[in-house]
């Protein structure tokens, strides 16, 4: 039997948002005046670690069903991101240019995804394009705002927009009864 899927997703994406709005307020505040790239490491470098073992548990109990490999597979370089870029934000550390390629390849694997979901059998499955595609545009704007090509107040409206967007608003909605989580 397949648990319900806001058991498996919602939890996850809580914490992702909160990694998201961490890391858009810092790079909203580009003179460091109200954030600490050290404090949003340490939330981003936490919530990349404990990824992992929710990744692990969903795996083994095969949680999403015939999607749960899939699916893991794609938070799985998400949870990879977090926990290298909260690294480099606690102990300054500046390979950011091979990073950034790092986050721009994730976000056309993101994309790859989107796809799938577009081809899916439901229209329901739309928004989940939406959301990667947000994330293909987020993860592409970091990679080039890591390479010194890009506004970081930019990328602080993007990223605190994909916070809300592909974390905050879903996992809302998959916290909510079956029957009651909109596009899920």
């Amino acid at each position: 039997m397949v648990d319900p899927i806001g058991k498996w997703i919602a939890p996850i994406i809580y914490l992702g948002a909160a990694v998201l709005l961490a890391n858009g307020l810092l790079h909203l505040d580009p003179e460091r005046k109200k954030s600490s790239e050290k404090v949003v490491g340490v939330i981003t470098f936490t919530v990349g670690v404990m990824w992992w073992p929710f990744l692990i548990a969903m795996m083994m109990k095969q949680g999403l069903g015939a999607l749960t490999n899939f699916v893991t597979g794609l938070a799985g370089m998400y949870a990879f991101a977090f926990t290298a870029l909260g690294a480099c934000e606690i102990w300054d550390l500046r390979p950011r240019r091979q990073l950034g390629a790092v986050f721009i390849l994730i976000g056309w694997l993101t994309l790859a995804y989107g796809v799938y979901w577009l081809v899916y059998p439901s229209p329901r499955w739309i928004y989940h394009f939406s959301i990667a595609f947000v994330w293909f545009v987020a993860m592409n704007m970091a990679g080039f705002f890591m390479n010194g090509k890009l506004s970081e107040k930019l990328l602080g409206y993007v990223v605190t927009f994909a916070a809300l967007y592909t974390f905050a608003i879903p996992a809302i909605l998959w916290s909510m009864p079956p029957g009651h989580q909109g596009p899920f």
